[in-house]
């Protein structure tokens, strides 16, 4: 059999304000988690178990766990971080713990993707790997770690961010791994902190035991608010192409995802590339498009949102305009009339009675 550990103790920076009060792997895309995406996309290698390794917020995904898991068929279990160890330390401090199987699958719990896992640990049986990498092909290389693979499949290796036409492939990283147990002795010390990137993976390439393996489907890492959305219009692309309606909603254009107790008023627009999640209020000809709003959030008459961000009990005044790139945390009002430019980030838990004409200003 095989373990499985999902790395989820990161803080999640870039993605605030939205993980001042949610931690990320709680994100939801389409209404789901991005911790349950993952979950579902290891079920069918059978895992002995599940180690979710946490550190920020780690009682509010604890208990979204034991929720939500307990009676599904996967033996989840959650290791609480006492110090932050990065990507690599919690490998070994797992092993410590609870022991782990002759084979462990690692994931990064900020990607969502529907690659084939199975495949995956089929190809590292197959070339009786040590260690094994899910590669994925991107259109800009710059800002990742570009791998460089012989014809054999072996990872020579890792060339940093390089400049625009100067990289020697589009592979990069994806942050899923398989490991053999004897890898171990390339992690750190069970309770010491490391990256996987820089820490791990040059001695295994040194050794010349890591083979890369290129996963099919579509790859986002979730860790900006640009790749978030992304990910969340690729989804609707991928699973609601004509859209996926839960209750009575009209005037929605496709593709579109609507979810439980969601009122959607007479002459409102919304849609196309709309996320709008359980108990959402939409009032009589408002607009809104391109956007991912969370549950329990009210948009007044005739209020319009645009490509943008808005998070859980938000409340969006009478005729108030919200322009291309907001960012709206928890729990925040917007006064009626009320504009906020473009590219602001506001909240958590603000109260904005007056415009906020600055592009990209911070309201925190």
């Amino acid at each position: 059999m095989v373990d499985v550990i999902i790395l989820a103790g990161g803080y999640a920076t870039r993605l605030r304000p939205l993980t001042f009060t949610k931690p990320k792997p709680l994100l939801p895309i389409l209404n789901k988690p991005a911790l349950d995406w993952l979950l579902d996309l290891v079920a069918p290698v059978k895992p002995r178990s599940v180690y979710v390794s946490v550190r920020y917020m780690s009682e509010l995904i604890e208990k979204h766990i034991n929720s939500k898991w307990t009676s599904r068929g996967l033996n989840v279990v959650v290791v609480k971080e006492d110090k932050p160890l990065g990507d690599g330390g919690p490998i070994s401090w797992i092993n410590r713990l609870h022991g782990l199987d002759e084979e462990f699958i690692v994931i990064n719990g900020d990607i969502f993707t529907n690659a084939n896992i199975a495949e995956l640990l089929k190809a590292h049986r197959d070339n009786d790997a040590v260690a094994t990498v899910a590669l994925t092909q991107v259109s800009d290389v710059s800002q990742y770690g570009v791998a460089v693979v012989d014809e054999r499949g072996l990872i020579r290796e890792f060339v940093e961010k390089p400049e625009i036409g100067r990289a020697p492939s589009n592979l990069v990283n994806a942050g899923i791994y398989v490991f053999r147990r004897d890898a171990l002795k390339y992690f750190p010390k069970p309770g010491e902190y490391a990256k996987i990137a820089l820490d791990v993976l040059p001695r295994l390439i040194k050794d010349k035991l890591l083979y890369g393996y290129v996963i099919k489907g579509f790859w986002y890492d979730i860790g900006t608010v640009q790749s978030y959305i992304d990910a969340n219009f690729r989804a609707l692309d991928e699973y609601c192409p004509n859209s996926c309606i839960q209750g009575n909603a009209a005037n929605v254009k496709p593709p579109a995802y609507v979810g439980e107790g969601v009122s959607i008023g007479d002459g409102a627009e919304v849609g196309p590339y709309v996320v709008i999640m359980d108990n959402v209020k939409i009032g009589p000809y408002a607009k809104v498009r391109y956007s991912v709003v969370m549950d329990g959030v009210t948009i007044e008459r005739g209020a319009f949102v645009d490509y943008s961000v808005v998070g859980s009990d938000v409340f969006i005044g009478k005729w108030a305009r919200v322009e291309r790139g907001v960012v709206i945390g928890d729990g925040t009002y917007v006064g009626d009339h009320v504009l906020i430019n473009r590219d602001c980030v506001v909240g958590p838990f603000r109260e904005v009675n007056q415009s906020i004409y600055e592009q990209g200003k911070i309201l925190l």
